[in-house]
């Protein structure tokens, strides 16, 4: 059952204990669980130990706040791991810099709350908004990757399903044909007894008064006892057939649904994130997928891809080794470390080729690796091996 978004967490974060009192008041009403992190010293372990769904940056002034986050982000490393969507207060002065700083993705939303609240709801429901994305991505539903498996294991088992029926159609007809055989067999076992029984001059012959009277007698057995095997024959045969029938009848719309169920999730294109500080490679590797096949995230550094895994989920990740500030090993340990990433499967991607640098990549719990400059063929192999579940890391 998926959790309603006034049970999720809300933090509000601010240096005035008046402005949280306030705020914890117009929330409390709306969500259960409101908590207010004021004492600075406190700025991490009040992250940490609550864990919030939804950050509120409750400064009054941006500044304030863009200093207050980028400190959690240097201090603290659950604030990399730990999902979250971050709404900041500001000025009328300020919306238009709020603005921009939502739609560079520093922030989620923003609400315009100083020197006094114009829209009182808009504060709840800016929350609730997020709170219900929070939701949406802390649901249990599968992955891109999990329904392309389930939707081949449904077409395998569509495949098997009619291989079974043939199977079945091609025994009942095996069946109507032993049948004719037997009737045949039947039939000529008793014509050969009847002419050795009632044949004249023959040392093998039995010798019979009325061979006239006998002769008709074993025709009249003859017929009862071939209908007799005809009708037990065709009963079985025919309740063989009647079920065959009947069991393709009522398993025709579960497979017609598998068949527009595939058909559907073929549509549906796995989210690649890139994770690399050079332009080129990027804009490489772009045209390199297929739009039709994939849909694909670039971020220039660790940083920014643990920000926007904050938001999405994509399918797999393909990591640059090297790159300023958090490097790609580094970046790998972190994601496997923390519970909710860890089955996200990471492609490495270096231009140094020495063992040491693969091992390290594959230590970290890499899925494969690739070497720069790589063709897009190798890069494809490796993406399809991947998101089919195995791993390549060789």
């Amino acid at each position: 059952m998926k959790p309603h978004p006034s049970s999720a967490r809300v933090m509000v974060a601010t240096d005035n204990a008046d402005d949280a009192d306030q705020i914890l008041r117009q929330l409390e009403g709306e969500f259960e669980q409101v908590r207010a992190s004021t004492h600075p010293d406190r700025v991490v372990s009040d992250f940490e130990d609550f864990k919030p769904d939804v950050l509120m940056l409750a400064f009054d002034s941006l500044e304030k706040s863009q200093r207050y986050y980028l400190g959690l982000y240097r201090l603290g490393h659950s604030v990399h791991e730990h999902p979250h969507r971050t709404v900041i207060l500001c000025s009328k002065d300020e919306v238009r810099a709020a603005f921009e700083l939502c739609k560079k993705d520093y922030f989620d939303d923003y609400v315009l709350y100083w020197p006094h609240t114009h829209d009182g709801p808009r504060l709840a429901m800016s929350v609730w908004s997020a709170c219900r994305e929070m939701m949406v991505l802390r649901s249990s539903s599968p992955s891109t990757k999990e329904l392309l498996t389930h939707a081949r294991h449904l077409s395998e088992l569509e495949l098997s399903l009619e291989r079974q029926l043939a199977d079945g159609e091609h025994n009942i007809a095996n069946a109507h044909r032993s049948m004719s055989q037997a009737e045949y067999d039947i039939a000529g076992a008793i014509d050969e007894f009847s002419s050795r029984l009632v044949e004249g001059g023959s040392s093998s012959g039995v010798h019979v008064k009325d061979a006239g009277a006998l002769a008709m007698e074993i025709e009249r057995l003859k017929r009862q006892q071939i209908a007799q095997a005809r009708k037990v024959g065709a009963s079985s045969v025919d309740s063989m057939n009647a079920w065959a029938k009947t069991f393709k009848a009522v398993i025709e719309p579960a497979l017609a649904g598998t068949r527009l169920l595939g058909e559907t999730v073929s549509k549906i294109r796995p989210i690649v994130m890139v994770v690399d500080d050079d332009a080129l490679v990027r804009e490489l590797i772009r045209h390199a997928l297929n739009p039709q096949d994939y849909e694909m995230l670039a971020v220039s550094d660790g940083a920014e891809a643990l920000s926007q895994l904050r938001k999405v989920r994509p399918d797999v990740l393909l990591v640059d080794v090297r790159m300023p500030g958090l490097d790609g090993v580094t970046l790998t340990r972190r994601l496997k470390a923390a519970p909710h990433l860890a089955e996200l499967p990471i492609i490495m991607m270096t231009g140094d080729a020495r063992r040491e640098t693969l091992v390290s990549s594959i230590e970290a719990g890499a899925a494969a690796f690739v070497v720069k400059p790589f063709t897009r063929e190798a890069l494809m192999a490796k993406l399809e091996t991947v998101l089919a579940g195995a791993s390549v890391a060789r």
